[in-house]
C-alpha cells in the first residue's frame, strides 16, 4: 500500500455542514446590520485564519472582538445544530477504510471536547485511532495541531493521505508532508480547490481511485 494513514478533516469533510454555517453566519451579519452572503458566495471566500475571513465580509474587528464574534459563531451554530448529519456514504467509507487496514485519524480546527462529542453522537469513534482538534474556539488552522499530532502518533508523513475541503486543508497537508485529496462538498468551491491539486466530488472515489 502506498498509503497507510488516512488523516481527515471534519466540517465540511465528514460532517455535511455547510448549510448550517451559512445560516449561522448570516444570522450573525443580520444582527450587524451587514450583507448576508448566498452558499455559493460562502464557499467562494471562506478560509483560514477565520479572523481575516470574517474581516473579509464585514465584521468589525475594532468593535468587536475575536472571542466575542466566536461564542456568537458558536452558540448561533448551536441552534442549527439538530439540522447536521454526516455526508453521504460517510460510515460505509469510514467502515471499508479501515476494514482494509488504514489507520484513520481526525485533525479539525474544531474544539477537541465539541469533536469527540460529535464522534460520539454519531457513532464513528471506534473508526479512528486519534482524534485531534483545536484547544479554542477561534479557528486560527491546523499546522500546529498537525505537529503535535505527528508527535503524539506514529504516523510517517511518506504514507500518509489527506482529505479536506479547503484550501487550508491542502496547506496543512503540504506542512506536515501528507499528500492531499480536496473534497468539493464542503466549504471551499470546486474552482479554488483545483488550484491546489486533484479533487473528488464523492468520498467513495477514495476507496475506488485512491485506495483501490
Amino acid at each position: 500500500m502506498k498509503y497507510r494513514n488516512i488523516v481527515w478533516d471534519w466540517n465540511g469533510t465528514l460532517l455535511d455542514d455547510v448549510e448550517v454555517g451559512v445560516n449561522t453566519l448570516n444570522d450573525m451579519l443580520t444582527k450587524r446590520g451587514l450583507k448576508t452572503l448566498s452558499q455559493e458566495e460562502y464557499k467562494d471566500k471562506f478560509g483560514f485564519p477565520v479572523v481575516d475571513f470574517y474581516h473579509a465580509i464585514g465584521f468589525d474587528m475594532e468593535k468587536e472582538s475575536l472571542h466575542e464574534i466566536s461564542v456568537d459563531f458558536v452558540e448561533t451554530y448551536d441552534l442549527y445544530g439538530r439540522e447536521v448529519k454526516l455526508h453521504t456514504a460517510v460510515s460505509k467509507v469510514l467502515a471499508e477504510i479501515q476494514r482494509r487496514g488504514y489507520r484513520q485519524y481526525i485533525l479539525s480546527a474544531l474544539r477537541e471536547d465539541l469533536l469527540q462529542d460529535m464522534l460520539t453522537v454519531f457513532s464513528i469513534g471506534e473508526r479512528f485511532e486519534k482524534a485531534c482538534g483545536s484547544d479554542n474556539i477561534y479557528a486560527a488552522g491546523k499546522i500546529d495541531r498537525g505537529l503535535r499530532m505527528l508527535k503524539d502518533c506514529t504516523i510517517n508523513p511518506a504514507e500518509t493521505l489527506m482529505v479536506g475541503d479547503t484550501l487550508h486543508d491542502a496547506e496543512v497537508a503540504a506542512a506536515l508532508g501528507f499528500d492531499c485529496v480536496l473534497y468539493s462538498g464542503g466549504h471551499n468551491s470546486e474552482w479554488r480547490l483545483r488550484q491546489k491539486g486533484q479533487v473528488i466530488s464523492r468520498l467513495e472515489q477514495l476507496i475506488e481511485e485512491k485506495l483501490s
